[in-house]
């Protein structure tokens, strides 16, 4: 009979699950993602992954789930530096290209593909967690009054932007000499020059 594992040994075979998932979905697409498939990368047997989660859905739901929690945490700890709104803004958007490279299939998964389980109360909270995350930083500038403007506006303006240069550093796309924070630098400039107090 198997040793059951402890809560932290279920926990760090739950993240190998999810980072395995994470891998296959975005570089084979959603039908690569399949348990048997996921049991042969982790070197496990065929049964071995429905102990931890019912079906793929759910394993694709936990890897947006948890990468949300992550992504936001860290944005979090950003925004909580020391420093003028500018300055912690800056840290939000260090931190949050920081993860992106650090994990990039959680984040194309996060962002990139279409979303299956939007009735998962973890999910959903994770989900709004983000949501809040995305314009804190800009609260802290209108606060300042470095800016006057929605700040779930201005936050979504400030992120779309963010994100393109993210996906096309991810890609490889960016002209010579930028990176995905360059890039940025230039846009948010205009975004909050434009957003000034009149």
């Amino acid at each position: 009979m198997p040793r059951a594992l402890s809560e932290r040994e279920t926990e760090a075979f739950r993240e190998r699950l999810c980072e395995a998932a994470a891998r296959l979905y975005v570089e084979e697409g959603p039908a690569a993602v399949t348990m048997r498939r996921l049991a042969a990368q982790l070197g496990v047997g065929t049964m071995t992954p429905y102990r931890y989660f019912a079906n793929k859905e759910e394993i694709v739901t936990a890897v947006r789930t948890r990468g949300l929690d992550r992504f936001s945490e860290a944005l979090e700890r950003a925004l909580d530096t020391p420093g003028d709104g500018r300055t912690r803004s800056r840290a939000v958007r260090d931190a949050y290209i920081a993860f992106a490279r650090a994990n990039t299939a959680t984040y194309r998964l996060m962002f990139e593909y279409p979303e299956t389980r939007r009735d998962d109360p973890a999910y959903r909270r994770a989900h709004e967690r983000m949501w809040r995350t995305i314009a804190a930083h800009v609260e802290v500038l209108a606060g300042e009054g470095t800016v006057d403007a929605d700040p779930a506006i201005l936050g979504h303006q400030i992120w779309a932007a963010l994100h393109g240069a993210v996906m096309l550093e991810i890609a490889g796309l960016l002209p010579d000499g930028y990176d995905a924070a360059s890039l940025h630098t230039r846009t948010v400039s205009a975004l909050l020059d434009a957003a000034r107090p009149r």
